[in-house]
């Protein structure tokens, strides 16, 4: 799906005509139903799963070059990728700015499963390359000190599958969580030197479970797999507020709300045995709290070629307390809810970023991050297996003209191995533990200043 999105960015530039695209020389009616192909693409492959590799299960992939600074770019300039980052960076655009981009992730992670009669298995999760997108448009007001913009893009998503004959299918089969944020922002500056900005997150969520179950009955028995999927909308809000204390310093804090995503799902064990009554097929009902966050950076210029930046994010996971699903009908007989408690810890991502640029044309950046998993030793499981993780990105970002700018990264993400042990409710091994956990991403960014 990246393949063919980027490849109709690419046609569509030459169709029209090259020169007259970047120029934005294209009639108004055209170039509307240019944006709505590309806005319609994008919306289709935001809807496809993203896996998750930052710390719990957030996603951070909003922009090529953001991505080459390890996602520490709260002060990128003529981007209105900053709407996903620190929103109250719009303030320094001049005039309107499109962009388009896409992750291509590729993560593998291997389990070492001890089992009940002393027997080492090795497994491999079974994922499947998948992609983030992204949509940002951002512009000024032509002086009247008012800036807007909206923003399209993931910021939560987890996909992993262990598999029916597992040694963790009790734990997980597969999993995934899916979502999309849409944010209309708006911005001002009150003094020369702030700069704030307040948007809202209209965040939709998609979750499926597959998972194994367990009967503790007559020594024991496998009661069948079930099958949950359901969807969530709700609306949460962003702020951010920058101060410059001179053109080459600038420092930013942007705040995440909270946002509480009520389900209703389908449920169904096909596979049920006639001795716990047969197929079920009935309705689960549960209530996932979206973890706030708050973002806090600083931004210099070594000089009028290189900027540094430094960025801490906290993310609030002590709300990832409990995922309980309650049913219309007993999965065992007395009993009519799945729960598993999680009791998430809240967490730091610390990362450093460099952008240098060699000419008028292009630029270099990397960056690196540290992302601190959320989970604890005691409540670590098999759908979020997340241990800490280093990361490390770079990438370029050339500029034709004055209207285009084509952003490259590449990510390698190394993942810290975790041990979880088994429970009453998934007896089938002793300890799994992760290991060889790598992630490459790509990434591909094309950006358009309108006017």
């Amino acid at each position: 799906m990246l393949l063919l999105y980027l490849l109709f960015v690419i046609v569509t530039i030459e169709k029209w005509n090259i020169k007259l695209l970047l120029k934005i020389r294209l009639e108004r009616g055209l170039m509307k139903k240019i944006i709505l192909l590309h806005l319609l693409l994008l919306v289709a492959n935001l809807f496809v799963s993203t896996v998750s590799y930052a710390e719990g299960f957030g996603v951070y992939e909003w922009s090529a070059a953001g991505v080459a600074m390890g996602e520490n770019y709260m002060f990128a300039e003529n981007d209105p990728a900053v709407l996903a980052y620190n929103p109250s960076q719009i303030t320094k655009l001049r005039g309107s700015y499109l962009q388009f981009g896409a992750t291509w992730i590729d993560p593998t992670l291997g389990v070492d499963y001890l089992d009940r009669s002393g027997k080492i298995y090795n497994s491999s999760n079974n994922y499947s390359p998948v992609i983030a997108p992204s949509l940002f448009y951002a512009q000024d007001t032509k002086g009247n000190n008012f800036w807007w913009g909206v923003g399209i893009f993931p910021r939560f998503g987890n996909e992993i599958e262990h598999g029916r004959a597992s040694l963790g299918r009790y734990d997980t089969v597969y999993s995934q969580m899916k979502g999309v944020t849409i944010q209309p922002t708006i911005a001002f500056k009150p003094h020369k030197k702030w700069s704030l900005a307040l948007g809202l997150d209209f965040n939709y969520t998609g979750l499926r479970m597959d998972r194994a179950i367990w009967v503790p009955l007559y020594g024991g028995f496998d009661g069948g797999c079930f099958n949950l999927e359901g969807t969530s909308f709700n609306v949460g809000y962003v702020v951010s507020a920058m101060y410059d204390f001179n053109d080459k310093t600038s420092a930013a804090v942007t705040y995440r709300s909270k946002i509480r995503q009520s389900m209703d799902a389908d449920f169904d064990v096909d596979d049920r045995p006639t001795l716990l009554g047969g197929p079920l097929h009935t309705r689960a009902h549960g209530v996932v709290t979206l973890p706030d966050s708050i973002s806090f950076g600083i931004g210099h210029k070594l000089s009028a070629k290189t900027r540094v930046e430094a960025d801490i994010v906290w993310t609030n996971w002590t709300t990832y307390d409990a995922l309980n699903i309650s049913l219309d009908d007993d999965i065992l007989p007395g009993i009519k809810n799945v729960n598993a408690t999680k009791n998430w810890s809240s967490s730091w991502r610390l990362g450093i970023g460099l952008e240098h640029k060699f000419s008028k044309h292009w630029a270099l950046l990397t960056g690196y991050v540290f992302d601190e998993s959320p989970v604890p030793d005691a409540y670590i499981d098999l759908t979020v297996p997340t241990g800490d993780r280093h990361r490390w990105s770079a990438g370029f970002k050339y500029t034709p003209n004055d209207y285009t700018t084509w952003a490259f990264a590449y990510t390698m993400i190394w993942t810290a191995s975790r041990t979880i042990h088994g429970t009453a409710i998934n007896p089938s091994f002793i300890t799994a533990t992760t290991n060889n956990g790598l992630t490459h991403a790509v990434s591909l960014s094309l950006t358009f200043k309108l006017k």
